[in-house]
């Protein structure tokens, strides 16, 4: 991913956005030909409809921060809003799973969206790491594992089990999702603090003024978020999909060490898809554990994978030794399936028959709820050869229609994160760190105050590094890169 586009999604990550960028932004949205007129873009009174039929769990208020997130979301960063929708497909279900083994309500996953815009290797400058940015103190007391070679803090369903029993905790104390929300980005302490100085109010909006600034914002930017994802057809949205290979996948656990260069040759996945799907593997391999250890696949290899596993008990046997090549038997190609419903069937029956989840069939073709009409017409993804039963004989079945972001792209996620300074100089882990860090711009601080906090970084370094012009000039929370000083061996 290039460098612009990075710090164009580091606008879901921040607190506030200036007025006279956002009326920049939206003279280009205008110019794109939009117009800001058009009232299935931003017609507030329908907003502010769908909003109550979200039937959330938390206290949802239509407030200026609502309107103005709206607004970025939906007019400033279509694109980034976009890239956010398609990348849910590689998450969602598992985040789903995890939210409802729990009974904690499943709008909850936004949270991530929100914490590291999807992106499992992001680092924020304070340390937190993963797609729920969890703190080393906090991943640890959750039973969250990372060193060298493990982190399972970048771990798609790991992590996400830390963060529903993280939210149920905090939840467990305040008994209001939107003070629980609060004290997930600022600590819950910080949240007493502030319902003490309300003189005991425990309502979030109540407090509000009582909390750090991005805090403040965290609630509103939840309820936008959280309106994107459930109407984004509704603003003419269009997500930007991965290859199918990356939306279509399953999880599975084991105990033997697994190489994944191997692994990838045998069941001939590409070793880029490997990666993407496994990034809490920080060195290519997965290590032999008395614990479970997670790997996820596309589902047309999962059965192959299985088959050739070694035995739960034969921990000191790899894959890589125990295997012999395995022929390629799983379906080769997807097609694009046209199902129109029929009376009395149930999302969850069609996603089951399609071997897809139902928050795959949802995010392709914008479904809000779980409720289908008759006639309506569902765009879904299967495999060239997959059995349908008799209900979908009539679908039409059509190449693919949907241009997909290739691996590649999704793996150069990686490569632009928000590092800490002093982690790199405090490396506990061994692994090779970065020649640069990402730096995201405070409010009140300039280029001049960035290269002051770092040796060996000039004003003019870090204009060059990032193609600052004055027609381009970066605003309060755009991520810049950082060149650091080269390390002597």
């Amino acid at each position: 991913m290039k460098l612009k586009t990075f710090i164009v999604l580091a606008v879901f990550c921040i607190c506030t956005f200036p007025k006279h960028a956002l009326a920049t932004k939206n003279t280009e949205f205008s110019v794109a030909g939009i117009s800001e007129d058009d009232e299935n873009e931003f017609d507030e009174s329908l907003i502010k409809v769908r909003l109550r039929k979200l039937n959330s769990s938390i206290d949802i208020r239509y407030t200026p921060e609502v309107k103005k997130f709206l607004q970025t979301y939906i007019r400033s960063y279509r694109g980034t809003s976009e890239t956010l929708l398609g990348k849910a497909t590689m998450y969602f279900q598992y985040f789903d799973a995890v939210l409802q083994k729990y009974n904690l309500p499943t709008e909850l996953k936004m949270i991530s969206v929100i914490e590291s815009s999807l992106n499992p290797n992001a680092i924020s400058p304070a340390g937190a790491i993963g797609l729920w940015q969890f703190m080393p103190a906090t991943a640890r007391d959750m039973g969250l594992n990372f060193n060298s070679v493990v982190d399972e803090r970048r771990d798609p369903n790991k992590s996400a089990d830390a963060a529903a029993r993280y939210l149920a905790r905090l939840y467990s104390i305040f008994n209001d999702w939107n003070l629980a929300l609060a004290a997930y980005n600022c600590g819950p302490n910080r949240v007493l603090n502030a319902i003490e100085a309300a003189g005991g109010e425990k309502d979030f909006w109540s407090i509000r003024k009582y909390l750090p600034r991005e805090t403040q914002n965290y609630v509103p930017k939840f309820i936008a978020i959280n309106y994107i994802f459930n109407y984004y057809t509704k603003h003419k949205l269009k997500p930007s999909f991965p290859e199918l290979d990356l939306q279509i996948t399953d999880l599975t656990s084991l105990y033997s060490k697994v190489d994944l260069r191997v692994l990838s040759r045998r069941l001939g996945i590409p070793y880029d898809v490997m990666k993407v799907l496994n990034p809490m593997y920080r060195q290519g391999y997965i290590p032999a554990s008395d614990n479970p250890m997670n790997i996820i696949l596309p589902v047309r290899y999962m059965n192959n994978f299985k088959n050739i596993q070694p035995r739960p008990d034969a921990k000191d046997y790899g894959l890589n030794e125990t295997m012999a090549l395995v022929s390629e038997d799983a379906d080769s190609d997807y097609v694009e399936l046209i199902y129109t419903v029929n009376n009395g069937d149930k999302l969850e029956s069609i996603a089951a028959n399609a071997r897809v989840s139902t928050q795959l069939i949802r995010l392709w073709n914008g479904l809000a709820g779980s409720s289908l009409r008759e006639g309506q017409a569902l765009k879904l993804y299967i495999f060239k050869n997959q059995h349908v039963d008799l209900s979908m004989k009539k679908a039409v079945v059509q190449p693919l229609s949907e241009q997909f972001v290739q691996v590649r792209s999704m793996m150069e996620d990686g490569n632009y994160i928000t590092v800490s300074l002093s982690s790199i100089n405090n490396d506990e882990t061994g692994a090779e760190a970065p020649d640069y860090i990402m730096h995201r711009l405070g409010d009140k601080e300039s280029i001049a105050d960035i290269a002051d906090q770092y040796p060996d970084v000039t004003i003019e370094s870090i204009i060059e590094l990032n193609g600052i012009t004055k027609e381009n000039i970066p605003m309060p929370g755009d991520m810049l890169k950082i060149k650091l000083k080269s390390k002597t061996k």
